[in-house]
């Protein structure tokens, strides 16, 4: 695995590596993932994440996941994103920094957030 970069060009780094496609959009960096659970399993989601949240990347993980409005959760904690129509959702990451590519994990633990979508 090729050495990886830190901070935001770190995480748009991993997330291309991944297939994710990243883009820079109104302070965020959104990026597709595909659920395997869920109502929306096995659906191209947009999902992101603010930039100023992956400064500290690897080190840090984003806290928030931002999605589209009309993706909602049981039970969430939301605010609006800066992406006008999108909602970030509290999601607290558990046992970071154990994985070899940091981007393979966020990808997964995003997955499984959308995954909750009701």
């Amino acid at each position: 695995m090729p050495e990886q970069a830190n901070g935001l060009e770190g995480f748009i780094a991993g997330l291309r590596r991944c297939g994710a496609n990243p883009q820079r959009r109104a302070g965020l960096v959104v990026f597709e993932v595909e659920p395997v659970d869920g109502r929306l399993a096995c659906e191209v989601v947009l999902t992101g994440v603010e930039e100023q949240e992956v400064a500290q990347w690897p080190m840090v993980p984003p806290h928030w996941v931002h999605l589209p409005g009309d993706i909602g959760f049981a039970s969430t904690n939301s605010q609006p994103s800066t992406l006008t129509g999108w909602l970030r959702h509290s999601r607290q990451i558990n046992g970071w920094g154990g994985e070899p590519d940091p981007a393979q994990a966020w990808l997964a633990h995003v997955r499984a957030v959308v995954g909750e979508a009701r």
